[in-house]
């Protein structure tokens, strides 16, 4: 039901938020299993908000076995981060696509340490976004004047949308 096959860059466009996301990373995770790591999707396919239609799943690594969570996904079929401005060694991000019921979805996996602050970023942000519909309806509001102001490549895409996100975090995440 699922097979791995090359990523496609592709411009950022506007897509309707759809069930389908939900299989495809479910599908994903299932295949990438492996007792050494833990996965979990985020990003706006898992909570339920429109956009690139971009499936972001985090491989969740103990302390030492970055290099590990790379090699696994590298063993599938996984390349390095299509941009001109990747995360560092130290964060990589690795992308595939996938063949899901005959429809072509791009992944990124996001090779993170398991229970660090990022990790719990992630999680906090996930939650949040699926318990308020309004900032989901604003997220997807930022997202369309993102693409209005012609920003379609992926990189520059991605930093116009961030100040959002950086704002929802700042928000809810706990003061330390």
């Amino acid at each position: 039901m699922l097979q791995f096959c090359p990523y496609e860059l592709v411009p950022a466009s506007f897509n309707a938020w759809r069930p389908v996301y939900l299989d495809v990373a479910k599908a994903v995770i299932t295949q990438l299993a492996d007792p050494r790591f833990e996965f979990i999707h985020f990003g706006s396919s898992s909570f339920k908000v429109a956009g690139k239609g971009i499936i972001d799943i985090s491989i969740l690594y103990h302390t030492g076995a970055r290099e590990q969570a790379v090699e696994h996904l590298e063993s599938f079929g996984f390349v390095a981060q299509h941009s001109d401005t990747p995360f560092p060694d130290t964060r990589p991000r690795k992308d595939i696509g996938v063949l899901f019921k005959d429809e072509k979805f791009n992944i990124h996996a996001h090779v993170i340490e398991l229970n660090s602050a990022e990790h719990q970023k992630q999680l906090t942000y996930k939650t949040h976004m699926l318990a308020n519909p309004q900032d989901r309806a604003a997220y997807e509001a930022q997202k369309k004047a993102v693409l209005a102001a012609g920003k379609h490549h992926q990189d520059e895409y991605g930093k116009a949308k961030s100040p959002f996100v950086k704002d929802i975090l700042s928000r809810i995440s706990p003061q330390t």
